[in-house]
């Protein structure tokens, strides 16, 4: 009889813990059909954002279930101007609206093929039903990303472990001393710097431009990624004179502080150029490229 007692109540506990699980398992959001990947990159925290993106007129709809908030991240692309206006139409169940959103150019995150995006703007909302039908429509001229969450839903939020890579085309080695530590950077040769590399791959390039010992304290520039000679990316930059980093061996000059900028390769073989537009202006380089494409690689 005892025995039989605690068997019971063994399966009773099963089952109470199974019920927590399925409930657990049970919160979600189903899309209807797959949302167009867009990946951000924050420069500041050196992490990479899932959105997604919907052209002018596009839509995307979903399930939610047993969320009880949900929350909507959106920007948008930006071609010019340093802000930008947009709406898009949103639909819970039966009821639809329209949400006008004001956004300023984000100084922090870029798209990781160099896209320029707004700052976010968040939507929060309460969801009374365990289960409804969701939709949003972008209804401005220009391109939007989105990302969705709710309670209970994991983070997208992606933290990426780089290694150093070195190119195989290029001019000089230079040794930047920052902290006591050693860098290895490389200068572009006829005004490029060339990899090769294979997708789905991550590479993350770290930029830095060289004063001479004057009074200027900040300058501008630019430079370019192509892949087999087809444009990829443009970066624009504002660098500032390292007040801790300097060359080894070349007192004479000054380098910047590091702009680091990231660049999402698909599989496939990749032919990479790296161009210095800006002929009177000299730049080094460092690389760095996702530590689980080279473990996926020896698998």
């Amino acid at each position: 009889m005892m025995r039989s007692m605690f068997n019971m109540k063994k399966i009773l506990l099963s089952l109470a813990v199974l019920g927590i699980t399925l409930s657990i398992m049970a919160v979600d959001i189903r899309y209807n059909s797959d949302p167009v990947e867009f990946l951000i990159y924050n420069r500041r925290n050196s992490k990479i954002y899932n959105y997604f993106i919907l052209k002018p007129a596009e839509n995307i709809s979903c399930t939610l279930i047993n969320i009880d908030t949900l929350n909507v991240y959106s920007r948008a692309i930006i071609s010019n101007g340093p802000s930008i206006d947009y709406q898009y139409k949103v639909r819970i169940g039966i009821e639809e609206f329209i949400l006008d959103k004001f956004a300023k150019l984000s100084d922090s995150s870029r798209g990781v093929n160099g896209e320029n995006i707004s700052s976010y703007n968040k939507y929060v909302t309460k969801i009374y039903e365990k289960k409804v039908n969701f939709s949003i429509t972008n209804i401005s001229k220009n391109d939007l990303v989105f990302k969705i969450s709710g309670s209970n839903i994991v983070s997208s939020n992606k933290e990426i472990d780089y290694i150093r890579f070195s190119p195989n085309f290029y001019g000089e080695v230079k040794t930047l001393i920052l902290d006591e530590k050693e860098y290895t950077y490389y200068t572009p040769k006829s005004d490029k710097i060339q990899l090769t590399l294979e997708g789905p791959i991550v590479l993350k390039i770290i930029s830095r431009i060289i004063f001479d010992t004057n009074y200027i304290t900040n300058l501008g520039y630019r430079y370019q990624v192509y892949d087999k000679r087809e444009f990829l990316a443009e970066f624009t930059e504002k660098a500032y004179k390292s007040k801790s980093g300097w060359i080894r061996n070349e007192p004479d000059i000054i380098p910047s502080t590091g702009d680091v900028n990231i660049i999402k390769l698909p599989a496939g073989i990749h032919h990479i150029s790296i161009e210095n537009k800006d002929k009177n202006k000299d730049l080094i380089f460092r690389f760095y490229i996702n530590k689980a494409s080279v473990e996926i690689g020896k698998q």
